[in-house]
């Protein structure tokens, strides 16, 4: 009785463990929606807006739309690794690499301008408020 006891733990246990892995949340996850950034040592024009990830076909994809302006930027090279995610954006013909990762629901990173580093900070925009 006693190895029937243990055995039939030893495999509920597994179950449970192999069930959680399988069911683990979807890293891409974290970043689907939108945000809304400001990035203040950025120059003007290029201060405030919104970055937008959306899931399509298993693939993190998304872009960037500056307060200023309707022109939507695609993001490009996206990766989700331990350390957050790494993509980057063309702007005025220049390949800005961009950085961060999410912490208590909260988008920080830097992006690597021409003119050096620029830090910015994204909260995520709740459907149905403004």
């Amino acid at each position: 009785m006693k190895r029937f006891t243990i055995s039939f733990l030893t495999l509920f246990l597994l179950c449970i463990l192999q069930s959680g892995l399988l069911h683990a949340e979807n890293p891409m996850k974290t970043y689907e929606g939108t945000w809304k950034f400001t990035a203040e040592q950025a120059p003007f024009g290029y201060q405030a807006g919104t970055m937008t990830f959306e899931i399509k076909e298993d693939t993190l994809t998304g872009y960037l739309n500056f307060a200023d302006s309707d022109y939507i930027i695609e993001f490009q090279n996206i990766e989700i690794n331990d350390g957050g995610i790494t993509l980057e954006i063309t702007v005025e013909y220049e390949q800005v690499p961009i950085r961060g990762s999410v912490k208590d629901n909260v988008f920080t990173g830097t992006a690597t301008s021409p003119e050096g580093p620029i830090g910015f900070s994204a909260t995520r925009v709740v459907k149905g408020k403004k």
